[in-house]
């Protein structure tokens, strides 16, 4: 088994377990858990909102990581280039969304 298959494994591992935060956040209304340095400046009203919208968009980055690892098995490891690509611009959406999340919220950068 090399490297690739290896780190195959670990981002599957990682996306399963982003999905289970992301609905731990969500679910629960854990505002703390959003690793988000503002949180305490959420009025009470917007929890509510306030982490469904962090839950979701962490739910949301687990699975897109979740199916990238199983595409490159169902692929072979082709295509390596192409899916490494997809891993780095689901990232920058990612911390996009979360900052946008943050200034909705928070009124902070």
């Amino acid at each position: 088994m090399g490297f690739t298959k290896v780190f195959d494994y670990i981002i599957l591992a990682l996306g399963l377990a982003i999905i289970i935060y992301g609905l731990v956040i969500w679910i629960g209304r854990k505002a703390k858990l959003t690793l988000d340095y503002n949180w305490d400046k959420v009025k009470e009203e917007d929890v509510k909102k306030f982490t469904a919208a962090y839950g979701i968009t962490y739910s949301m980055i687990g699975v897109f990581l979740t199916l990238l690892s199983i595409s490159r098995f169902a692929y072979e490891g082709k295509y390596r280039g192409v899916v490494f690509v997809l891993y780095l611009i689901a990232y920058i959406m990612f911390m996009f969304v979360t900052k946008r999340i943050r200034r909705r919220f928070t009124n902070s950068d």
